[in-house]
C-alpha cells in the first residue's frame, strides 16, 4: 500500500473498513517506495520511479516470504512496477487514481520529471502496459483513470471497475453544534498550497473584498502569509478531530486545484454537508455534480472561480440544497464501508476463479493422458 498524498488516507479508511469484517484474514504492506537509509536509495544513475520500484519489490518480497497471500492488492500501480513473478503467479488486483500517462500530462505542476529519454520512457510504458494486462482487476478511482486504462493501455473493459475512494461517513458528518460565528466561513484544505490553487483563491478572495463579510480558513502545510479574513491552520492531520471540526463549522467547501487526479478532500466536505466548489478535471467530476453538489470551474479561471464564489457567498438557499444532496451523494457513492466491500467481492471472484481453475486443471491432464 503505497503511503504518498491521498493514497494516505484512501489505504487508512479501507484498513479500517476491511478491518471491521472477521471473514477477512489482511496483511497490510506499507510502502513510502523510499528508504532513506538502504542501497536502492544510493543508486545514482537510476530514476526515481525505479528505485522506487525496487524498494517496493523488496518489500512485497519480504511480505509474501512472511506471508503468502491468495490475492494481492496494490493501492496504485507504482509498487507493482517489479512485481511481474508475483502479478503472474499470485491473482492481483491493481488500484489507481491515475495512470502513469495522465500523470506525465500533468508533470510540470507535480513537479514531477517525465524524463528526457526517449527509450526509457517507453520501456516505462511498457512496463506498465504488461502489469495492468497481468492484473485479474483494475480497479480505477474515476471513469477519467477508467478512460485511460482501456484506451491507453488497452485492458479488456470487463476487467475494469471504477470504485472510488470512500470514509466513514458515520465520523464524517455534519455538525450538531450552534454557530458560533456570524460570519461565513469559507474553507480550503490542501497541503500542497500552490498546485491545490491556494494562491488564486486568495487573490479571488481579496478582488472580492469578501473579507468584509467572510472568513477564509485554510488548511495546509505551506507558509502562507497572514492577511485580513484569513485564518491558516498547520499541522493538522488527515482523519483528525481538529480537521472534522473546521469542516463541521465552515459553509463553504473550496479547492481551485490546478492539478489533481482526485479529491478526497471534496469527499469530506460532502460527507459534512457542505457545498464544493472546485475545479473540471481529472476524476472530480465523478465527485461534484455540477448546480447539485456544488460548482466546478476551469482550473486557473479566476473569473469563474469569483462567479462561483459570489453565488455561494449570496445565496443561503443554494448552500443549503447543495449541502443536503452532497451528503446524499456522499452517503451513496463514498462510503468506506460499502466502498470496501465492493473491492473484497472482486477479491472474493478473483479467489474463487483461481480455486476452480486450480481444481479444474488436473482433471483435464488425466483426460488428456487417458486419451
Amino acid at each position: 500500500m503505497e503511503q504518498v498524498l491521498g493514497h494516505v488516507t484512501w489505504y487508512q479508511n479501507l484498513r479500517g473498513a476491511v478491518t471491521e469484517l472477521d471473514s477477512v484474514d489482511a496483511s497490510w504492506v506499507e510502502t513510502r517506495l523510499f528508504d532513506e537509509h538502504g542501497l536502492i536509495e544510493r543508486l545514482p544513475v537510476l530514476p526515481s520511479y525505479l528505485r522506487a520500484g525496487l524498494r517496493a519489490r523488496v518489500e512485497v518480497r519480504h511480505a509474501l516470504a512472511q506471508s503468502p497471500a491468495d490475492v494481492l492488492v496494490f493501492n496504485t500501480q507504482k509498487p507493482a512496477i517489479f512485481c511481474q513473478p508475483e502479478l503472474r503467479r499470485v491473482p492481483s488486483i491493481l488500484m489507481t487514481d491515475v495512470t502513469p500517462l495522465q500523470y506525465d500530462r500533468m508533470a510540470g505542476l507535480y513537479g514531477h520529471a517525465v524524463g528526457a529519454n526517449s527509450m526509457a520512457r517507453l520501456a516505462k510504458h511498457w512496463t506498465n502496459v504488461l502489469n495492468f494486462r497481468l492484473a485479474k482487476m483494475v480497479v480505477p478511482w474515476s471513469n477519467w483513470a477508467a478512460d485511460s486504462i482501456i484506451n491507453e493501455y488497452g485492458v479488456p473493459r470487463e476487467r475494469v471497475q471504477v470504485i472510488p475512494t470512500g470514509l466513514d461517513t458515520s465520523y464524517w458528518q455534519p455538525g450538531t453544534a450552534e454557530r458560533e460565528h456570524e460570519r461565513l466561513r469559507l474553507l480550503f484544505v490542501g497541503g500542497n498550497f500552490e498546485r491545490k490553487g491556494g494562491r488564486l483563491l486568495l487573490d479571488v478572495f481579496r478582488g472580492l473584498d469578501l473579507q468584509a463579510r467572510a472568513e477564509l480558513h485554510i488548511v495546509t502545510r505551506d507558509p502562507v502569509e497572514s492577511a485580513p479574513g484569513v485564518v491558516v491552520h498547520h499541522n493538522i492531520d488527515n482523519n483528525s478531530l481538529d480537521l472534522l471540526r473546521l469542516y463541521q463549522a465552515s459553509d463553504v467547501f473550496v479547492l481551485p486545484t490546478m492539478a489533481d487526479c482526485f479529491s478526497n478532500a471534496s469527499i469530506e466536505a460532502m460527507a459534512v454537508g457542505l457545498p464544493v466548489i472546485t475545479t473540471n478535471m481529472g476524476g472530480i467530476p465523478d465527485i461534484v455534480e455540477h448546480g447539485k453538489t456544488g460548482l466546478l470551474v476551469e482550473p486557473g479561471d479566476g473569473q469563474e472561480l469569483a462567479a462561483a464564489l459570489t453565488q455561494l457567498t449570496h445565496s443561503q438557499s443554494e448552500r443549503e440544497s447543495f449541502g443536503k444532496a452532497a451528503r446524499e451523494r456522499a452517503l451513496r457513492l463514498f462510503d468506506a464501508r460499502i466502498n470496501a466491500g465492493r473491492i473484497l467481492g472482486l477479491v472474493e471472484c478473483v479467489h474463487a476463479e483461481r480455486v476452480q481453475r486450480n481444481s479444474v486443471a488436473p482433471r483435464k491432464r488425466q483426460d488428456s493422458l487417458a486419451g
